[in-house]
């Protein structure tokens, strides 16, 4: 039997939903709904923040050759409020997220939001759930953070112990310097939940200043005390990639 092509495999996973989600005992159909408003970091309300009200129980790794989110979404108004309706949506739990669509260099990125209250809720639920815009270094639910993220390494055939090492991030716009102790991730050693932008960064260990260089084959292979460059690196483009080495 030939393998379902791409249109008739997303028929066969919506089908499959339909069929586990019906036969959910207690479940009530999605008559519910979820509120709320999104707030910057002052407590000013936020315009065209994009919120969604997200399936979750059913995931795609259940349905046969994978299926498409299922969720109700919808953007703020001026005033930093929005509702969305559930109605007629699977029944079952629906989680709620926000995020701003944001300017990184040639790039467009998501910044997450924060909820006042991530719990789940049943899609017959009348719930408010409400968002700020906040920078976060790490949670369980984002442990890169929402930003930007500096990504230190070693210079080649260097060994040296940089897990001390303090970070300078100055805007090139101006402002208030980010300084920062590097931590330890599956990434390596980072600095994260940075608002993006251009900086000029440079990193010292200890008392001593270390010497930088761009990540990655196109760049100068020179050395310096600091290096400037926005979070466009990596394979997600939000990184700032920098390998250090001692001076001499």
């Amino acid at each position: 039997m030939p393998r379902p092509g791409r249109r008739e495999a997303l028929l066969l996973g919506a089908a499959s939903l339909i069929a586990v989600a019906s036969s959910g005992r207690g479940l009530a159909q999605g008559h519910g709904s979820v509120s709320g408003i999104a707030l910057d970091e002052d407590g000013r309300p936020l315009a065209g923040i994009q919120v969604e009200a997200v399936y979750r129980t059913v995931t795609a790794r259940q349905l046969p050759y994978g299926g498409r989110s299922i969720k109700a979404e919808g953007a703020t108004g001026a005033d930093g409020r929005y509702s969305l309706s559930l109605a007629g949506l699977p029944p079952g739990e629906y989680d709620a997220h926000a995020y701003q669509v944001v300017a990184n260099g040639g790039r467009r990125l998501n910044i997450d939001l924060v909820a006042s209250d991530s719990s789940g809720f049943g899609s017959h639920e009348t719930v408010r759930r409400d968002f700020r815009r906040v920078m976060v270094e790490s949670s369980p639910e984002l442990p890169y953070g929402n930003g930007g993220v500096f990504v230190l390494e070693n210079a080649v055939m260097d060994f040296t112990d940089l897990g001390e090492a303090e970070v300078t991030l100055a805007p090139a716009a101006g402002g208030r310097p980010i300084v920062r102790q590097v931590r330890r991730t599956g990434e390596g050693l980072v600095v994260t939940g940075i608002p993006f932008g251009a900086y000029r960064a440079s990193v010292r260990l200890g008392a001593r200043p270390l010497l930088l260089r761009l990540w990655g084959p196109d760049v100068e292979d020179r050395y310096r005390e600091s290096v400037e460059h926005d979070f466009t690196m990596g394979y997600l483009g939000n990184q700032f990639r920098v390998l250090a080495k001692p001076a001499g």
